[in-house]
């Protein structure tokens, strides 16, 4: 209590951040996960987890175990609670008795004061330590949830899309669990408390007793068929939510390429439908927690009237409003038990899914390591599992062996077969074929990440750690040193050789912050290029005796391509030097002659191996490829003419503008005024919602207030009918009107269920979607540049969570409890109007109270919000790089990250528990206040008995009504904070459209291609955002391409080509004084044209094939739109060559993952993709022959940005067919590194620094002596 104390002092004045604290012994999660690892399974290396497998409630029963102590705890104080609530009907039956005598005596009156406060004072302090014990075992709950989700999505297997499903557990499955665990006490507790009543029942009224249990039985049995169908509906849910966060956080990740691609409208629309869809599957759980809720008030407003309707005893003042005290116990919590059934349900369903979750198939390492097999297997075991005694003999100068290895990523279904291959220690070995022949297959089984594998695949040493690169270079969002330094320590000599090698040092010259500068999600601010070579570089700091590459080269230009491979692994490079064994998956072939040794894959298997000069000779692929062996010759010294003269220069030179992390497109989703609230929030959630639905929602809580709160004063008309000598109704007079008033609650409660939970989450769950979806995808390019995933991701998936689970709940209760509470207060005063005087000072020290409290809490709950965005960002990441970090051997660093930052986000959460046990603390010393006034006013004044027993049983309630009114507007307040992060987010997000971008050009526009660039500029730092003249991506560019022309942009990695291609696209802005006419396409300012309607006219295809998420078919993938027909896509991909492909993978109709086709299959993807756009945009009117003599009539613009890098020589034949047949008529702007597809261009531009140093034909410039083109030529060996 002294930190909640400190907290609520220091957030007076100051900020509460100000006050937190470490988390309390046995909450962090690293002891809690210590505790709980006694109680799993030992055998945790063996996969323990599928030891829960046969036993459907395995996960729970070891919670139960892990947490039986924490569990247990509460209950003796939950008992203590359950007593003195007890004591309170005893309590009124004998002051009754006792103001129904003539007088009383001094002393009795005072025992009653001193009875009231002990029974108040005893049911405040109970209840505030067993839920403060309560707290702190759903805090270690989830501790060890998070815990073992995160540690089983680093086992995942890649390609198994594991990852989306562990996000919707970590975020939205965790919060329904929470909320299942909330009332955990309440169910025993209830069934105790309600049987004790029902005794007490008896004593009193006899065999009427049954009829209450009756009606509870009759719900009970009601409420146990509805359960049935609880599972069912949650899944279905839950799936859904599941399906569209996955899409979500692909599509934040990969905003960039959609944006270029065009294709960002299609998928918000994508989003949006399952966002629809996923509303109308959670309905069908919300009608079921209606009716769970109608059947737990049911037995609360139908028992009284029922009971008294079917009682023979006598009734007077003391017996009707004792009984009716005791059913508040016997009925109250049993309600409590019937709404908290469904979510108990619900969370115990979501701990089943992360069970299921738990069991999956886990990624199994075949590798074997012979110094561990000598130690522990015979001779005669090794055999048996290698066919021959071989690897027993290999000579110690081999690295890996692989033996008769089938494998692939499916059963049965293998992408290499009969391989066989050894690689010698400190040697080179590259690996080359064609695209999808396997090499990245290879790879990730040098690394043991092949799910399906056969054979063996020994190592001769065991290698903690491997020097890893994967195709798609994989970023933390950090900054760029970060990345490279990953979790090892900081070494200046060593880091400084690295980046020199890879010539990351020209680039740093370049970025304002230099090493510092933050990547942004997913490497956003960087070239493709520049990602990889951070890669490179960061496998090159480890220093690990094995270093496997996969195509570290696509993305660089041929100066800086050389620059590095000389550096790195040319004579004397870093890896030569350290005598490291390199494995090195390529397209690059140019530089086989100075491999050891080649593995040449086709035809799923292994074509040739040996050296280079053995292949050269054989007549096989490697000869084909026409590679002189030139190795220790030229390439030298134009390494050291070209890329290294050139690092010396262009380090001096000026500063590019690039998006550098600098601040400024950074958006703070939370409000300033935290502390203070924000009335706002509220008028937007309700406009969200409709303002009839709004107002529906209060009348409704307002008749509910008054239906619950007048039978108690009817009552009191009632038995003093009773008690006069002549009764003027008769008793089911007094009956009929009581439950008529009873049954027109439940109505209420019934009308106010299905506005707030159907038709509002339905209105305000799809509006506030479509708002949040639509700023997102109008965003700049630069916030993504500069606001985590993370952040993001948490908008979609928690926020949106509580906007469809707490928040209608919360509002629903708080609306309850406010009207309850207002009609509580006035029927009080009816036995004494002296009480009434005391309102007043109430109202001021609970308005005071709940300032001093909400300062707090308000903050507290921002916090909670945002302390889980770190905690996710981290979880995407690590899920993006497992293979990385698994080779890297990080993951036991990973797993104390997540600890760390499970820790920070458990914080605020745990504390505003505590906040709200001492509020709750607080009102029930009011209450007790009030209690005491009020019996010392009963006695001293002598008031009316049926007055005071109303009074009394209505107190009864006050207090749990004040009690929920903190609880569920602090609920409230917390889902609301929601509200208020999509609105600020909506708020602060300016679209990327400007004031006049409203043109949108025919649907057959651009006809011709033409282009146009007037001394245009663009700079990433726009406005505020950079102090004095900004760094520019583009220095005054002037450019004429006309319509049909096929032109070449070429330059070193980060000298403007995609900065060209982004701003052609409108993904960067020209400066702010460049005149219309300053760039035109087909005559056309883009300065006017709207931006969507630009990317979706002009087809471009992005370096980074961007795809739907797993799951979505090879039809959807093609055509996203839905415009084509099956035979159309069905010539599509024969024409790219990927048709036996895609028959081989199920069919065209089959679901397609992120690993279903290999990088350069990717690649032509999306090449078919922008070819079956480009047929799609061919004349639909009848005309003179055939439909493809009309396509080839068709101009346009294709934008192409380094589509090549990914693929081989015969896959960049067909892009370079499809170019010239298909886009003939096109205006062709191709953004390059590999010189070979564009020296048949008409033009070719060479950039440097954003700036234009030379255009001309491709052919006359590369035989010019001095030019900058000619040295690009013979530095890529052509």
């Amino acid at each position: 209590m002294h930190l909640v104390h400190r907290m609520l002092t220091m957030a007076r004045y100051h900020s509460v951040t100000q006050a937190l604290s470490g988390l309390c012994t046995y909450l962090p999660a690293h002891q809690i996960g210590s505790y709980h690892n006694i109680c799993w399974p030992s055998d945790r290396t063996a996969d323990s987890s599928r030891k829960l497998k046969g036993d459907s409630y395995g996960l729970v029963k070891v919670l139960v175990k892990t947490l039986l102590v924490p569990l247990l705890l509460p209950i003796p104080l939950r008992l203590a609670l359950l007593g003195f609530t007890f004591c309170q009907p005893f309590f009124i039956e004998k002051l009754l008795d006792h103001l129904s005598r003539p007088e009383i005596e001094a002393n009795v009156g005072y025992g009653f004061i001193g009875a009231a406060i002990l029974i108040y004072l005893g049911m405040a302090v109970s209840a505030a330590l067993c839920w403060y014990l309560h707290h702190r075992m759903r805090a270690m709950t989830r501790s060890i949830l998070v815990t073992e989700i995160f540690s089983r999505a680093t086992q995942a297997r890649i390609g198994a899309d594991d990852h989306n499903a562990a996000l919707t557990l970590m975020s939205t499955d965790i919060e329904r669990i929470r909320l299942g665990l909330r009332m955990l006490h309440n169910v025993w507790a209830g069934v105790m408390q309600a049987a004790l009543a029902a005794w007490m029942l008896y004593i009193r009224l006899g065999l009427v007793f049954l009829v209450p249990i009756g009606v509870v039985v009759v719900c009970f049995t009601l409420l146990g068929v509805l359960v049935n169908f609880t599972g069912d509906s949650q899944r279905a849910w839950m799936t859904g939510v599941q399906k569209r966060v996955g899409l979500t956080a692909t599509v934040i990740a990969g905003m960039k390429n959609l944006k270029l691609s065009g294709l960002a409208s299609t998928v918000s629309s994508f989003v949006q439908k399952l966002r629809v869809e996923e509303l109308a599957a959670g309905a069908r759980f919300r009608k079921i927690f209606i009716l769970a809720a109608m059947l737990g008030f049911t037995p609360m407003l139908i028992s009284p009237p029922l009971t008294l309707a079917f009682t023979r005893a006598s009734l007077d003042t003391s017996k009707v409003f004792t009984s009716l005290a005791f059913l508040m116990l016997l009925t109250n919590p049993l309600s409590q038990i019937f709404t908290s059934i469904p979510e108990l349900v619900s969370g115990i369903a979501c701990i089943g899914r992360i069970q299921a979750f738990l069991e999956c198939e886990t990624r199994h390492d075949f590798r074997q390591v012979l110094s561990d097999r000598k130690k522990n297997l015979n001779f005669t075991e090794i055999e048996a599992d290698t066919g021959s005694s071989e690897i027993e003999t290999a000579p110690d100068s081999t690295m890996i062996s692989i033996k008769n290895g089938n494998f692939g990523w499916k059963e049965n279904v293998f992408v290499l077969q009969d391989i066989n291959a050894h690689i010698e220690k400190s040697s080179f070995t590259m690996v080359v074929g064609p695209v999808g022949s396997g090499k990245s297959t290879f790879c990730k089984t040098l690394l043991g990440e092949i799910p399906m594998s056969r054979g063996s695949v020994v190592l001769s040493m065991r290698c903690p750690r491997i020097g890893f690169c994967d195709q798609t270079a994989f970023m933390w969002n950090g900054t760029i040193r970060d990345n490279i330094l990953g979790f090892s320590i900081y070494n200046e000599k060593r880091y400084n050789s690295v980046i020199q090698a890879t010539a990351l040092s020209v680039d740093f010259a370049k970025l304002t912050q230099g090493d510092q500068t933050n990547v942004g999600s997913d490497g956003i601010t960087l070239s493709g290029g520049q990602k990889q070579r951070v890669s490179l570089a960061r496998a090159l700091y480890l220093e690990s005796d094995l270093v496997i590459l996969d195509d570290v080269f696509s993305g660089l230009d041929a100066d800086t391509e050389l620059h590095v491979f000389q550096r790195v692994f040319g004579p004397g490079g870093l890896l030569q030097q350290r005598r490291t064994t390199v494995v090195l998956c390529t397209h690059s072939v140019r530089f086989l002659p100075f491999s050891d040794h080649v593995i040449a894959l086709g035809d799923n298997t292994i074509k040739e191996q040996g050296s280079f000069k053995e292949l050269a000779e054989q007549g096989g692929y490697v000869q084909s490829l026409g590679i002189r062996d030139s190795a220790g010759g030229d390439g030298s010294e134009a390494v050291s003419e070209t890329a290294a003269s050139k690092e010396r220069t262009e380090a001096q030179k000026d500063a590019q503008g690039s998006p550098d992390g600098s601040p400024g497109a950074e958006v703070n989703l939370d409000d300033p005024n935290r502390a203070t609230g924000d009335k706002a929030v509220y008028k937007y959630y309700f406009l969200s919602m409709g303002l009839l639905v709004a107002f529906c929602c209060f009348f409704l809580a307002a008749l509910w207030g008054f239906f619950t709160n007048f039978p108690t004063i009817w009552l009191k008309f009632w038995t003093d009918d009773i008690s006069s000598e002549t009764r003027s109704h008769s008793h089911a007079y007094y009956v009929g009107i009581y439950a008529l008033l009873q049954v027109s609650a439940l109505i209420s409660l019934l009308l106010l269920g299905i506005t707030l939970f159907i038709v509002s989450i339905k209105r305000a769950g799809a509006n506030l979607h479509h708002d949040t979806l639509t700023t997102l995808i109008q965003a700049p390019l630069s916030f993504f540049t500069h606001t985590d995933t993370g952040v993001i991701t948490n908008l979609f998936s928690q926020d949106l969570n509580l906007i469809d689970t707490e928040l209608p709940d919360a509002l629903l209760n708080t609306l309850f409890c406010v009207f309850q509470a207002l009609g509580q207060a006035a029927v009080m005063p009816t036995s004494s109007a002296y009480l009434a005087i005391s309102y007043p000072f109430l109202a001021v020290l609970l308005y005071s109270v709940q300032r001093f409290y909400l300062r707090t809490s308000r903050q507290l709950r921002l916090l909670d919000l945002e302390a889980k965005s770190p905690l996710y960002t981290h979880f995407m990441d690590t899920a993006r790089g497992i293979t990385t970090l698994r080779a890297f051997g990080y993951i036991s660093d990973e797993v104390s990250k997540n600890a760390r930052l499970l820790n920070r986000s458990q914080q605020p959460a745990y504390l505003l528990a505590m906040v709200q046990e001492w509020l709750n603390l607080v009102l029930d010393m009011i209450v007790m206040i009030l209690a005491a006034v009020l019996t010392t006013l009963a006695v001293r004044l002598h008031s009316n008995s049926g007055f005071t027993g109303a009074s009394l049983v209505t107190l009864m309630s006050f207090g749990e009504s004040l009690s929920g009114i903190v609880i569920y507007y602090t609920r409230l307040e917390t889902s609301i904070g929601a509200i208020s992060r999509l609105k600020t987010f909506n708020a602060t997000v300016k679209p990327e459209g400007k004031e006049g971008e409203d043109m949108v050009p025919p649907g057959n526009w651009p006809q011709h291609g033409s282009v146009e660039l007037n001394n245009v500029s663009a700079s990433y730092q726009m406005g505020s955002e950079s102090e004095g003249e900004p760094n520019l991506a583009l220095d005054n560019l002037c450019l004429s391409i006309k319509p049909g022309e096929k032109v070449a942009i070429c330059g070193r990695t980060g000298s403007g080509k995609s900065s060209l291609v982004s701003l052609l696209l409108k993904l960067l802005d020209p400066l702010q004084d460049t005149p219309n006419e300053g760039l035109l396409i087909d005559g056309l300012p883009l300065n006017n044209l709207d931006r969507d309607a630009l990317r979706q006219r002009v087809i471009a295809v992005p370096q980074e094939a961007v795809f739907l998420p797993d799951g979505a078919t090879f039809k959807e993938n093609l055509d996203p739109s839905g415009l084509s027909t099956l035979d159309e896509c069905k010539a599509v991909l024969i024409d790219i060559g990927l048709w036996d492909i895609v028959q081989g993978r199920g069919g065209i109709d089959a679901g397609m993952t992120s690993s279903t086709l290999s990088g350069g299959q990717r690649q032509l993807m999306s090449i078919g993709r922008s070819l079956l756009r480009r047929r799609a945009r061919a004349p639909q009117t009848p005309g003179p022959g055939n439909m493809t003599e009309r396509i080839k009539d068709q101009g346009g613009l294709l934008l192409l940005d380094e589509v090549n890098s990914s693929v081989d020589q015969d896959m960049e034949l067909i892009i370079k067919r499809i170019i010239e047949t298909e886009f003939d008529a096109y205006t062709v702007i191709a953004v390059s590194h590999r010189l070979d597809m564009i020296m048949d261009f008409d033009t070719v531009v060479v950039l440097d620094t954003g700036k234009l140093v030379e255009v001309g034909n491709p052919r006359a410039l590369a035989s010019t002596e001095g030019s900058r083109f000619a040295s690009l030529v013979r530095a890529g060996g052509k």
